[in-house]
Formats: structure tokens, sequence, C-alpha cells
């Protein structure tokens, strides 16, 4: 009997050992497979890489080439006399005196929230003060004149 079942864990043994053998082939393979597979998808990537990056080289080259015709233009005097430039530098003068306006406001309104006389209106009394010096003068000129006649008739002459 215990030849038996020494035969029969032997077997078992033997059949275990061969599943195992069959279990690492049938992982070896799928392994193998996946790698097959994955192998291909980084080719396949690669050669997409490949083309953007010789897209994206053209692409280079050709604003390479149209920032040096712009730079070339730029020195002749060219591009200003395109009339995109000049529609351009008029947007650009337009919005310039648009903020200057809108500052002017701004420092008005800030002027007069803190109570103090703008530039304006600081040559506005200026302008009031010398008309009315003028007219101040004007007043006291016949004043002066009898003044004047009365002093040198009370001063001794010598």
């Amino acid at each position: 009997m215990t030849t038996t079942n020494q035969a029969e864990t032997n077997h078992e043994q033997g059949t275990t050992a061969e599943a195992a053998k069959s279990g690492l082939s049938n992982v070896e393979g799928f392994l193998k497979a996946q790698l097959a597979q994955a192998q291909k998808r980084i080719e396949e990537l690669e050669g997409e890489a490949g083309k953007v990056v010789k897209a994206l080289d053209a692409r280079r080259l050709e604003a390479t080439k149209e920032a040096q015709a712009l730079w070339t233009k730029f020195q002749a005097g060219e591009l200003l006399a395109d009339p995109r430039v000049k529609e351009l530098g008029k947007k650009v003068d337009a919005a310039g005196a648009e903020l200057r306006k809108k500052l002017d406001g701004l420092q008005t309104k800030v002027v007069e929230t803190v109570g103090v006389a703008s530039q304006s209106q600081l040559q506005e009394i200026n302008k009031e003060l010398a008309k009315l010096s003028a007219k101040v003068d004007s007043l006291l000129k016949p004043i002066r004149r009898q003044g004047s006649s009365k002093d040198s008739e009370t001063s001794p002459r010598a």
C-alpha cells in the first residue's frame, strides 16, 4: 500500500508540476503579448510625435521668415507706410487721447475731493487777479496824481 500511495503522491506531484509549468507558460505568453502590444503602441506614438515635431519645425521656420521680413521692412521704413500699421497708429493715438481725458477727469475729481484748486482754476484766478489789479491801478492813478500835486504845493522849495 505504501507503494501505491507513493505512486499516487509522485503522480500528483508530477501533475502539479506540469500544471505549474503550464500556468507559467500561460502567464509568460500573456506577458509577452502585452509587451508586444505596448511596444507597437510606443512605436506608433513615436511616429506621431515625429510628425508633430516636423510640423512645429515647419511653423517655426515660416514664422522666422515672416519676422525677418517684417524686421527688414521696419528697418527700411516701409512698415510705417503700411495701411494696417497706420490704422493701428490711429487707434493707439485715439486710445491715448481717451486715456488722457479720463486721467484728467480723475485728477479733477481728486482735486475737488481734496479741496485744492486745480491748475486750470489757478490760471483763472490769476487772470482775474490781473484784471482786478489793472482796475485798481486805473482807479488809483487820479488819486496818485492829486496826491503828488498836493505834495509839491505843500512841500517847501529850495
